[in-house]
């Protein structure tokens, strides 16, 4: 059972991998989400439903760490790498938990 459990848990983080890499390039293409799905053969649905469920892991991953609070004039910086760097954590997590 035990197995089961793993594997699955390696797929769906595979899956989000995958998916992220799609969001990421409709993203940096510069295109309209309904122009990327049409060149890239995607369901619009499709997309939506997986930046929804990329979404949930994200929020699911923070809702399991405590709340730090920053300061009121604290700036950050977004690039590219954020989302390969939260996969990275959340899979030495999952293989420390198992």
């Amino acid at each position: 059972m035990k197995t089961t459990t793993a594997i699955t848990t390696v797929k769906r983080d595979v899956q989000l991998q995958e998916w992220t890499e799609q969001i990421k390039a409709q993203q940096e293409s510069g295109m309209t989400v309904t122009a990327y799905c049409a060149q890239n053969g995607i369901n619009i649905k499709t997309y939506y439903y997986r930046l929804k469920r990329m979404r949930q892991a994200v929020c699911n991953e923070i809702g399991q760490h405590d709340i730090v609070p920053v300061e009121e004039n604290a700036v950050t910086e977004t690039n590219n790498t954020d989302i390969n760097q939260w996969f990275y954590r959340l899979k030495k997590y999952r293989a420390s938990s198992v």
